[in-house]
């Protein structure tokens, strides 16, 4: 058997009814058939096929994006609550747990009190080292 198998019978028996001729005009058909598949008429289709995956992974991105900043905060809100745990715990006046915004900024504001009495101390003490 050669190698184009069965498809050799068929051919053959194509090529006796219609002609090698008829066969080609057949297969011109088809080539220019696909060819015009192709073509710019499909072209506002594509374009409007693309723009709808784009507006896809755009949206896609927003919400990956949307959620990280939710995975962020939650973060931070757990440190602000395990900060004020630790300095609770330590003795430290005004401290407790809270997520009350006044209170917060109120914590806030001691830790910078804090900080620059530290920085002054710290200052005071290599005046006279």
């Amino acid at each position: 058997m050669r190698w184009w198998g069965h498809w050799g019978s068929h051919v053959a028996g194509s090529l006796t009814r219609r002609g090698s001729a008829g066969l080609k005009q057949e297969l011109f058909h088809r080539h220019k058939e696909a060819q015009q598949c192709c073509r710019p008429h499909n072209l506002p289709l594509l374009r409007a096929a693309q723009q709808r995956e784009m507006e896809a992974v755009e949206q896609r991105i927003r919400e990956e994006q949307r959620m990280m900043d939710e995975k962020i905060v939650l973060e931070l809100d757990q440190k602000v609550i395990d900060q004020q745990s630790t300095l609770e715990k330590a003795g430290v006046s005004g401290f407790y747990i809270t997520t009350n915004p006044q209170e917060l900024t109120l914590q806030m504001n001691l830790l910078e009190l804090i900080r620059k009495l530290q920085q002054k101390e710290s200052e005071y003490e290599n005046a006279f080292s």
